[in-house]
């Protein structure tokens, strides 16, 4: 069967969106077309539909006649999406909950797990991909595409998680707490607690006080 290939532009979005994540364009950076031309040996087209779609989804701004700058992402961007976010979180793993797998549920404590040595290794950014890959799991049997393309398009605003406005050891301690509610939520999806799941993804996982760190 062929592989279906990604759209070039796809290709140039992820690589501006990785120079954010590593720090490399910072709020206020001018995003210069040429430069990425240059760096990823293209053509303007598909380097501009990325910088558009890149505006449209809230990581850049468009100025006109001054081109793109990172807009960057503040604490009440933050709390808002945060308050956004709970409720659907919470309502795509009560439509989940029964809907589970035991392959599902396998693959949820795997995650966690996973999470718990990536964070005693102090391995920030691998812990990040693995609690997405956790949310991904019941998202993904939530059985509404309308939700989880809502839910999606949120979490594009946490591109970057900023954990380095504390030391090494604050962070792991964080996220410490913050597995040990994936792990409740995984014990309340084996007892099948839709209600309970949902409560506590929106009230308690989704807690604004963590909001500081998705800011960038």
């Amino acid at each position: 069967m062929e592989t279906l290939r990604r759209p070039l532009k796809d290709h140039v979005y992820d690589y501006i969106s990785s120079r954010i994540d590593a720090g490399e364009l910072s709020a206020g950076d001018r995003v210069s077309e040429q430069a990425i031309c240059d760096a990823m040996g293209v053509s303007r087209t598909p380097v501009r539909e990325a910088l558009i779609q890149l505006a449209s989804d809230g990581y850049l701004d468009n100025l006109p006649r001054r081109g793109f700058r990172v807009r960057g992402f503040d604490q009440q961007n933050a709390v808002e999406v945060f308050e956004i976010m709970g409720p659907l979180d919470g309502q795509a793993a009560y439509l989940a909950c029964p809907l589970l797998t035991e392959e599902d549920i396998m693959q949820l404590k795997f995650l966690v797990g996973s999470m718990d040595l990536a964070i005693q290794g102090g391995l920030i950014r691998k812990y990040d991909d693995i609690q997405r890959d956790f949310h991904l799991t019941y998202f993904n049997r939530c059985g509404n595409d309308r939700l989880r393309d809502m839910i999606s398009q949120l979490e594009r605003c946490f591109i970057k998680r900023d954990y380095e406005t504390v030391d090494q050891e604050t962070a792991c301690k964080l996220l410490g707490i913050a597995n040990a509610e994936h792990a409740h939520i995984l014990e309340l999806f084996e007892a099948r607690d839709a209600v309970g799941v949902r409560d506590y993804v929106r009230d308690v996982h989704w807690n604004t006080d963590n909001a500081q760190f998705t800011v960038w």
